[in-house]
């Protein structure tokens, strides 16, 4: 099997035509854009163009699209462009590691939505105050749960959508106070992300500045202009993406000892996460990449050391023997197949 077709992890290599259109930009676009020069005026043509392919593709404005250079800072200015004195924070136990750790200086421990064992919210008698933040993630990046976001479009508190990792839908950016999206997880490269921002009047940039700024405004234009090349590729390739998580899905739940977590609640989305009981998760790692098969396994918070997964912990399951999929463009129906025959082979092996 070709390593392409054989990796599941959460990364993949940039198409060839996203890495042309950043080498060729890289030509065009290297100058500041702000600055009066012949150099600046192509690349300012360059980042006007990607920015406005990029809010067409979303169903948006690129007056309303902020590009931010550390997609990882963008929860942060999310948050707190919305938080005052007095305001509360609102998180969820499946929310990401960057989130969490705005929570713990801004939020009660009272605040933290719970998950059933699906993964969807257990809201109960939820009510928060108009001047409270509330961080709703769209679609969980470790099993693919997708939320119902109906409850919360339109809100009157300020609702801030981490869609980080969910799939391409101008619906992400309607009602919400800021959606944050990352173009790594839709095809495009490392260091970009964006800040929709739907409540502007409210929303007042957090960190130290002296012009009226929404975003710290570095970042690279020919990542954006291979952002906007990856956009568009992937975006014709998403149902195809659900339908593979679909048999990826229902041929792993018939692997004796394999729990597949979030079946229907993520069927929406590209990732999957399974429990491969009395087995740990580094020994079927080991044993999948001597077979030219790549998985993730622990949090996607930390995936570099293993660390156990607050998202399964939460949901009500153990955190040992979990591997995480994703699937990628490029991947068929028949890689799917063979990667649950060599799952099935590899647990047998480590069984007997």
């Amino acid at each position: 099997m070709a390593h392409l077709t054989g990796n599941f992890t959460s990364e993949a290599p940039l198409s060839p035509v996203v890495r042309e259109a950043i080498s060729a930009a890289f030509e065009q676009g290297w100058a500041d854009p702000k600055k009066q020069s012949q150099a600046s005026a192509r690349a300012a043509i360059l980042r006007d163009s990607a920015l406005s392919e990029i809010a067409a593709i979303f169903g948006t404005t690129p007056n309303r699209l902020e590009v931010i250079g550390e997609p990882s800072l963008a929860h942060f200015i999310a948050l707190m462009g919305f938080m005052r004195e007095g305001s509360a924070l609102y998180t969820s136990t499946v929310d990401l590691g960057k989130i969490r750790a705005v929570a713990r200086q801004h939020s009660a421990p009272e605040n933290e939505i719970g998950v059933d064992e699906d993964g969807l919210y257990l809201l109960g008698q939820f009510k928060a105050a108009k001047s409270s933040v509330i961080s709703i993630q769209a679609t969980n990046g470790e099993t693919g749960v997708t939320q119902n976001l109906e409850r919360w479009r339109d809100h009157g508190a300020h609702v801030v959508l981490d869609a980080t990792r969910s799939l391409i839908s101008p619906e992400l950016l309607q009602g919400f106070a800021t959606t944050t999206l990352d173009a790594a997880s839709l095809g495009g490269p490392q260091g970009i992300g964006f800040l929709a921002i739907g409540d502007e009047k409210q929303f007042k940039y957090p960190l130290p500045h002296l012009a009226p700024i929404r975003v710290p405004g570095s970042y690279s234009i020919p990542l954006l202009v291979g952002s906007a090349i990856a956009l568009n590729n992937f975006i014709t390739h998403q149902n195809q993406l659900i339908h593979l998580r679909g048999v990826l899905a229902r041929e792993l739940s018939e692997i004796k000892g394999l729990t597949v977590l979030a079946g229907t609640s993520g069927a929406e989305s590209r990732y999957l996460s399974v429990i491969a009981e009395s087995f740990s998760s580094e020994e079927i790692l080991r044993a999948l990449l001597q077979r030219d098969i790549s998985v993730d396994a622990g949090s996607a918070c930390s995936p570099e050391d293993l660390t156990p997964s607050h998202v399964i912990a939460s949901m009500g399951f153990p955190t040992t023997g979990h591997l995480r999929f994703a699937i990628h463009p490029g991947h068929t129906e028949s890689d799917i197949h063979a990667l649950v025959q060599i799952l099935k082979e590899v647990l047998a092996d480590l069984g007997s």
